[in-house]
């Protein structure tokens, strides 16, 4: 079987571990994996280039006005056709597309192509979408739920769907969280899509440095532009708190460092860093999304209801004053995760899907 990984640059930024254990775990299952990443801030996984777990890594043009979209996509296809020319049929069995921004162009890649077309739904506002991508895609089109409740939202819309929940390596036991005499260490996680929230849990922060006044405070440097973090620090007086991070969750090794992972807005978007975090014992205080199934209160995370600032201010305060009993929620989400967000199975079950939508098409060749 000849896959290839279609990614946005978004997608590919935040979730480059996920697409690297997804793309070695399919090579281990003997699956061709190809990787497409737009021309626009591709980052190609030197790495994983160098293990040969690609059989090949390329960029296209994913930008352009739409009368183009088959035309670039057939470029891309008659290229990984002539990368992968000693093969004895297609190219590309199965287009796999992260990133809804690049929907329509997967869909005439896979047409190109003559492959069955997968869609990652990774995020409540994509259930929507699914009709219309249904009507224009070619007929072999499958949509890939990563949690339960899209799912169920997917299957509603009568739309093919198949379930691939997002896992993570647990590893060996973290370093305990919330040490004595250690500067607690606060993970702010979002978009800045939802400025209102993040400039909330902000506030409450803030509210917990005045009986902890070395707290270290970290956020993605994009989200903080878009929400404007900056003049609440300036104005609650926590600027030398504040360290801003650029695409700070691709900074895996930086993250799991921390304490506390707070997530900040309830939009419905599958992350694995909230996953990462969890197995790294990591005490998550999040906001509630039905849309992840994974945040579940008193089991993995603490939810904070309303997401006030003095909510936020309430829940981390009680976290800070009880370190032992906060260390209990993350151990507990670690065993979660170690037992039911495994990576093996996402694998597993992508490979199911795959299965499934290969027995549903016909095979035919590359539209010139």
């Amino acid at each position: 079987m000849r896959v290839v990984v279609v990614a946005d640059r978004l997608f590919a930024s935040r979730e480059r571990e996920l697409l690297s254990r997804l793309e070695i775990g399919l090579a281990d299952e003997g699956v061709r994996v190809l990787q497409a990443l737009p021309e626009e801030g591709a980052t190609p996984d030197p790495g994983s280039q160098a293990s040969g777990v690609y059989t090949a890594s390329v960029t296209f043009p994913a930008r352009g006005l739409p009368f183009t979209t088959g035309i670039r996509a057939r470029r891309l296809a008659h290229r990984l056709e002539e990368i992968d020319s000693g093969a004895d049929d297609s190219p590309v069995d199965i287009v796999h597309v992260f990133g809804g921004s690049l929907w329509p162009f997967g869909a005439a890649l896979a047409e190109a192509c003559g492959a069955g077309l997968a869609l990652e739904v990774w995020r409540a506002g994509l259930i929507d979408r699914t009709g219309s991508i249904t009507s224009a895609a070619p007929k072999d089109i499958l949509f890939i739920a990563p949690d339960p409740e899209i799912e169920r939202s997917l299957r509603q819309r009568g739309v093919p769907t198949r379930s691939a929940i997002w896992g993570v390596h647990a590893g060996d036991p973290p370093a305990p969280k919330l040490v004595a005499g250690r500067a607690p260490t606060v993970m702010l996680i979002g978009a800045g899509n939802d400025p209102r929230a993040m400039r909330a849990a902000l506030e409450g922060v803030a509210n917990c440095v005045r009986s902890h006044p070395d707290m270290l405070i970290f956020a993605d440097a994009l989200a903080a532009r878009r929400a404007d973090l900056y003049s609440v620090a300036t104005q609650r007086g926590i600027l030398a708190n504040l360290s801003l991070i650029e695409e700070i969750e691709s900074r895996r090794d930086l993250l799991v460092q921390g304490d506390v992972l707070l997530l900040c807005e309830g939009n419905g978007e599958q992350r694995t860093i909230v996953l990462e975090a969890m197995a790294h014992s990591m005490i998550v205080l999040s906001v509630e999304d039905k849309y992840c199934d994974y945040l579940r209160d008193n089991v993995t995370a603490k939810i904070v209801r309303p997401a006030t600032r003095e909510a936020w201010a309430t829940a981390l305060g009680a976290l800070l004053d009880d370190p032992a009993a906060a260390r209990r929620v993350g151990e507990s989400a670690r065993e979660f995760v170690a037992k039911q967000r495994r990576a093996s199975d996402h694998v597993r079950s992508v490979l199911e899907a795959y299965s499934w939508l290969r027995q549903e098409q016909p095979a035919r060749s590359v539209v010139p």
